[in-house]
């Protein structure tokens, strides 16, 4: 066979972690028994692996498990350990992927388990952080990125933290750490109501810098209130309200969060030739809308009605963004159709 290199183990050796710190830009798929034997070693003692591998093993697993080639029972086995894990790289992949599972899952059976699974990974590592009076640069990243995840999944803790810190900017104007900015935001508007979400909303437009303003409106679009979601996207069509990449982000915060998913599509259905008029001349202004609207649509009956919406829709520049838009709800569809039973299965066994 071309391009295939054939070499002697020891028979002493039972695994072998191929793709050293990630040196090389591939995916590694391996037996079923080394994946066992690499999972035990992770959770036997994870430190034999550097950071950079322990990341790239969680990396291959969940991403082979999205391309349909590996189990997701795999990949979940081999987050366990993570329960020990203390460093950001590793940390910075495992939440990207579970993000991305709680987006699939977020109409599935398996979601609040997988939510708890999530909090039991995520509470060791957030006491770690919270006892640690002195963060080098890249814990307080970790801190950053953990506290994200851990509002992702209601952990109630860090829930508790970061809504105290939010009162006290809100009440008493008292500064925020900038590390956690984002995070102190989201926190205060997901589990706040109609007061928290109106003092964002009004101090967002009078800001200046473009990096707080864009932490705003991402904060903004995590309401759990419905009404205020709809509030928001339909600031959208109110000309000179926001720019064209800001409109984008706005729909794209709003669909990724349970409450607005559907609301956003509804949205951009309903307001599509209004958009159209506001900002259509922007060069993929369209078809980013499209794409920020349907990533995370995961039914047949979604696939139908964005199919059927743009058939008889000249989308212009757009068409290439609309048939990937369409690809990605399909392959949305295979995955939770071949997962979402194992995935609940292997969250019922191994819940505490």
């Amino acid at each position: 066979m071309p391009n295939t290199t054939r070499f002697e183990l020891s028979p002493e050796i039972t695994w072998m972690k191929a793709n050293i710190k990630q040196g090389g830009f591939y995916r590694v798929m391996y037996d079923n028994e080394t994946w066992e034997n690499l999972i035990q070693t992770l959770k036997n003692n994870h430190s034999i692996f550097s950071a950079a591998d322990r990341a790239n093993l969680i990396d291959d697993a969940f991403s082979l498990c999205r391309a349909g080639i590996l189990n997701a029972s795999v990949a979940l086995d081999l987050s366990t350990y993570l329960i020990n894990e203390k460093e950001y790289v590793p940390w910075a992949s495992a939440i990207g992927h579970f993000r991305a599972w709680t987006y699939r899952l977020s109409e599935s059976l398996a979601y609040k388990s997988l939510l708890k699974y999530f909090r039991q990974l995520l509470t060791p590592i957030t006491k770690y952080l919270s006892w640690r009076k002195t963060k080098t640069h890249i814990e307080r990243l970790l801190e950053a990125k953990v506290m994200s995840a851990a509002i992702l999944c209601d952990l109630n803790d860090t829930i508790a933290a970061s809504r105290n810190s939010f009162k006290e900017w809100m009440m008493k104007n008292k500064s925020i750490d900038p590390n956690l900015k984002e995070i102190v935001y989201s926190s205060g508007i997901k589990y706040g109501g109609i007061n928290e979400w109106t003092f964002c909303w009004n101090f967002c437009k009078n800001v200046t810098n473009a990096g707080e303003r864009n932490m705003l409106l991402k904060a903004l679009g995590t309401a759990s209130d419905p009404w205020l979601l709809q509030r928001y996207l339909m600031e959208t069509i109110n000309k000179g309200v926001f720019q064209p990449e800001e409109v984008t982000l706005v729909l794209e915060v709003v669909s990724a969060n349970p409450e607005g998913r559907l609301l956003a599509w509804r949205h951009l259905k309903a307001y599509w030739l209004k958009l159209y008029s506001l900002y259509g001349n922007k060069t993929a202004f369209m078809g980013n809308l499209i794409s920020a609207v349907t990533a995370h649509l995961t039914t047949p009956y979604d696939y139908y009605e964005v199919s059927t919406y743009f058939s008889g829709m000249d989308v212009g520049l757009s068409t290439r963004t609309l048939d990937q838009s369409l690809e990605i709800i399909k392959l949305n569809i295979n995955w939770i159709k071949q997962n979402e039973e194992e995935v609940n299965t292997w969250l019922r066994k191994n819940i505490k």
